[in-house]
This record gives structure tokens, sequence and C-alpha cells, in this order.
């Protein structure tokens, strides 16, 4: 929020009534909007190969039954999350509708994050694509399930503040499985143009498999905490470019603003 080129006090729409200004609207739907788009159909791709529950159209090799179980329940209470956190990643529900931002919260935690970090403890043991990628999955499972927890408990102790840091970094975190698909790829276009190398895979494709799932794991993990880290750090300048504003230009009438009365 800037002066007008006359020098007038910014409006105080923002702070008095809560309602954000039209400018900061637009660039919060400007990416909003196609991380929406994105998010679902991304979604809703990745779910066509469980729904209907079929263990022949698994895209993860499978140990037997009971794996594929644990697998379905996983995909499906993170797509929970995925989809309610994608709901309150919209300013409007928090502003006009409290209420309904606390019930998709709490939907968010209890039937997303939570069972589906609960469940990929064994689904990380079962999945057969390499210690790497396990190592990934158990390090983004870990990580998942501890700022979910920070941030539920920061919104108990009424710690706002905190409760959005921690569940910004959570979502990004959830996010993670959009994001390794966008890139896998990349990473498959890159492993293909070494398989025939006799000192890279010598053909090996199960290596090459391995290698793919474990880089696009690691590298969608990164990619998520640095553009998490991104985002804080983005509120927090403005948030302090705010304050400046507001002492650099006080209210008409406030303590700090108010016009000295006329002898």
């Amino acid at each position: 929020m800037t002066a007008t080129g006359h020098g007038k006090p910014p409006s105080r729409a923002t702070t008095d009534s809560g309602t954000r200004p039209a400018p900061n609207r637009l660039r919060t739907a400007a990416w909003l909007l196609p991380l929406a788009v994105v998010t679902v159909l991304v979604t809703a791709r990745a779910l066509a190969a469980y729904v209907p529950p079929d263990l022949h159209t698994s895209r993860v090799p499978l140990r037997g039954e009971l794996h594929y179980a644990l697998l379905v329940a996983h995909i499906a209470t993170a797509t929970v999350a995925v989809l309610t956190g994608l709901a309150q990643s919209w300013p409007w529900l928090r502003r006009r509708s409290p209420a309904a931002h606390r019930w998709t919260g709490r939907a968010y935690f209890f039937a997303g994050v939570f069972p589906s970090a609960l469940v990929g403890i064994p689904v990380i043991g079962l999945t057969p694509l390499g210690l790497s990628n396990q190592a990934s999955l158990a390090v983004l499972d870990a990580l998942w399930l501890l700022t979910g927890l920070a941030g539920y408990r920061a919104a108990r102790q009424r710690r706002y503040a905190d409760h959005r840091v921690w569940m910004i970094r959570n979502y990004a975190l959830t996010l993670v499985a959009i994001t390794s698909r966008l890139i896998q790829p990349l990473f498959e276009h890159l492993v293909a143009a070494q398989l025939a190398d006799p000192l890279s895979y010598a053909g090996d494709v199960l290596a090459a498999g391995h290698d793919i799932a474990g880089a696009t794991a690691w590298t969608a993990l990164v990619l998520q905490l640095i553009a998490a880290e991104y985002v804080l750090r983005r509120r927090t300048g403005q948030a302090a470019r705010r304050r400046t504003t507001r002492t650099a230009h006080p209210a008409p009438g406030s303590a700090s603003g108010r016009t000295p009365a006329r002898s």
C-alpha cells in the first residue's frame, strides 16, 4: 500500500473494515487461480488410476492386496488434504466465513493430513522404488506431520500468526505430490538420455526407474520448501511495508494523525 501522488494518506479500507484493496485481490487471484486449476487437474488425473479401485491400474508396483489397500487409503486422505487445503488458501473464506474456515481446517488436518501421514508410514516401507525414493518420502511424511501438528497446536493456543506460518509450510508439503507429477517427465527424459551409457545405467531399466523416482521426489520436496519460505518472507515484507506506511501516513483523527485545534 502506497500513498497517492497528491500526498494523501492511503485508504483505511484494509485496516478498518478488513477488506482487501482491489490490486491486492487481483494479485492474489493471479496466482491462486492457476494454482487451483493445476492442482485440481493433476489430482483428478492421479485419482483416475484408483477410482474405481483396481490392483491392475495402480501406478505404483504392488506387493499385494494389503499394500494396495494402504496405498488407496493414503491417496484418498491425501486428496482430502489437497482439496480442503486449496479452499483454505482463499483469503475470502477467512474473511467472509470464519466458521467455514475453521471446519475446513479441521477436515484438512483430521481427515486429510493426519491419517494420510500415518498410513503413509507402512506405504513408504512397502514402496519398491529404491532407497532414495523411500528416504525422500520418509522425510516428507515426517515434516508433513510435524508442521501440521505445530499449526494445529498454535491454533488451539490462539497464536494465529504462528498458525498461518506453520500451515503455509504444511500445505506446501501437501503440494509436493502435485509438483512431483509435473516435474517427473523432465527426469524421465534426462535418465532416458543416459540409459544406454555403459557408465551410467548400461540399459538397466530398473535402476533407471529408481533414479527417476528418487530424483523426482527429492527435487519436488526441496522446491516446495523453497516456495513456502518465499511466500513467508514475502508476507513478512508486505506486513513491514504496511506498518511503515501507516506510521508515515496516520489515519485522520487517530492519536498520531489528529489535526491540532485552531485557536
